[in-house]
């Protein structure tokens, strides 16, 4: 199945007017404040998003969601992104006032080594949440890379040569695939270390993991065995939440407006979730037997 580009340098492909120029500057990131476009910086085509042929939107650059770069004043985008987050986690009527982030956040883990929490979220003094933590170390993973990027690049370049060039070539279909499975497996690690991070330093604090819809249905789908309790209304100490487009804001020039996807959250125990993770293994005695090769290369069966 192909992929289309959904937005370059952050305008999105499926309108005609304006004609998307093409991009070969250093240039600031639409989605941050100031921030050079990391891929401009490494001298790559500034492709935002994708599309698969469904429609469904998969972000291929770290930045795109949510940037997280310390020190640096967060922008618009920023702060709207944070604020409908906070949102599902704290209270529909939470205020942005009331909403307070630490950025790339040192966590210590046993050997030395330093992770940093993309942000961790907190409320204000006297604020209190309506269910789950007050502070919490939350992660953002919108997508991840595609296969055969060459495809998108070929198609970039031949847009960018071409002085008739149109929207509709550059979001032309081409034969790329997301993948999701790479993504979720660069994120288990960390997943798990800072989210026993977050559960040691206090018993209050939790975890929230924001990623695209995609993500979402890819992890909710490897643990559909699990029966993951709904803590929603109660004490939990573990938030996935799905972003995805806002179809409901009418399509004009510009960045592809994205939300927060209530049909597809999960709030539920962390040392639970944590536990159907491990729990995904089956006993698979046939690996174990039968026939092996010894350092002579010769086959050997073993019983």
């Amino acid at each position: 199945m192909g992929v289309s580009i959904a937005e370059y340098f952050g305008q999105r492909t499926d309108i005609d007017n304006p004609v998307i120029i093409p991009i070969s500057i250093q240039a600031a990131c639409p989605f941050s404040s100031g921030n050079i476009c990391k891929k401009l910086k490494s001298r790559n085509h500034p492709v935002c998003s994708v599309r698969k042929r469904d429609g469904t939107m998969w972000i291929v650059c770290s930045e795109r969601l949510c940037n997280t770069k310390k020190d640096i004043p967060l922008c618009q985008h920023q702060k709207g992104i944070l604020h409908k987050i906070a949102q599902q986690l704290y209270d529909p009527a939470v205020l942005f006032s009331e909403v307070c982030v630490k950025r790339e956040e040192s966590l210590n883990v046993v050997e030395g080594t330093t992770y940093k929490a993309d942000y961790v979220i907190s409320l204000i003094n006297g604020r209190t949440a309506f269910s789950g933590p007050d502070k919490m170390i939350l992660e953002m993973q919108g997508g991840g890379e595609t296969s055969n990027t060459g495809e998108l690049s070929s198609l970039i370049n031949e847009w960018a040569a071409n002085p008739s060039r149109t929207n509709a070539q550059l979001r032309s279909e081409r034969g790329a695939s997301t993948l999701e499975t790479n993504a979720w497996r660069r994120q288990q690690e960390q997943f798990i270390v800072k989210g026993n991070i977050a559960m040691k330093t206090w018993k209050g604090y939790g975890m929230a993991f924001c990623v695209g819809s995609l993500l979402y249905d890819y992890l909710m789908n490897k643990l559909a065995s699990a029966h993951l309790p709904d803590l929603k209304k109660y004490n939990w100490t573990l938030a996935v939440i799905a972003i995805k487009e806002d179809d409901s804001i009418p399509v004009k020039s510009g960045a592809i407006p994205i939300t927060v996807d209530e049909s597809k959250m999960l709030f539920t125990n962390y040392q639970t979730f944590v536990q159907a993770l491990i729990n995904q293994g089956e006993p698979s005695l046939g690996a174990f037997r039968g026939n092996f090769i010894n350092l002579e290369n010769e086959t050997v069966s073993i019983p």
